[in-house]
């Protein structure tokens, strides 16, 4: 495992049950998630059939995203994923993290 996937896999793990706000920017789009975080796993592309699913860390729990309208609406799946791709770790603190990857720029924040 790559050096930076390894300090944000720490990162989160280091953060049991913790309440994120995880903001993803890609291209001119700008998706904000609130999720509850239970554990983290490790996604290798090695591992896996599907050619298109790419190495990831998957944030396991449960969590929302705000939609156009304002409304938070709860994800579709019990998980979110972070493709790790070119993962550059630009800021990590104790209660924040950001990141920027091939496809995007995230900013992963604790809530209180």
């Amino acid at each position: 495992m790559e050096q930076n996937v390894q300090r944000l896999m720490e990162w989160l793990e280091a953060q049991p049950e913790a309440s994120l706000v995880i903001e993803k920017q890609e291209l001119d789009d700008l998706d904000t998630v609130h999720f509850n975080l239970n554990s983290v796993d490790y996604r290798n592309a090695d591992d896996v059939i599907d050619e298109y699913l790419s190495s990831a860390l998957i944030l396991r729990g449960s969590g929302s995203t705000l939609n156009a309208d304002g409304e938070l609406v709860p994800l579709p799946q019990p998980s979110y994923e972070i493709a790790v791709n070119g993962l550059k770790v630009i800021a990590l603190a104790e209660d924040h993290v950001e990141l920027q990857t091939d496809r995007a720029k995230y900013s992963l924040v604790l809530r209180g």
